[in-house]
């Protein structure tokens, strides 16, 4: 049987204000590209900028790791 192996990344984004802090935006960020291997990295920014940076590369890994998928070995 040639089955192949899907992966599913993920990315948890939690935001919060810190009031009276000179960069009040908070941003815990977990993700993974496969959540076979559970959350990967975990990063707090406080810049929107970085956010958005954040976000955007982990879609570029996601999207270069697609090309990398390969059948289970387990399931022939």
């Amino acid at each position: 049987m040639d089955v192949t192996r899907t992966r599913t990344a993920l990315l948890i984004i939690r935001a919060w204000v810190e009031p009276g802090s000179s960069s009040p935006l908070r941003a815990q960020i977990r993700l993974t590209t496969d959540v076979a291997h559970g959350l990967e990295r975990s990063r707090t920014l406080t810049q929107e900028e970085d956010v958005i940076e954040a976000v955007q590369a982990w879609l570029s890994e996601t999207l270069a790791g697609a090309d990398g998928a390969e059948d289970d070995p387990g399931d022939h």
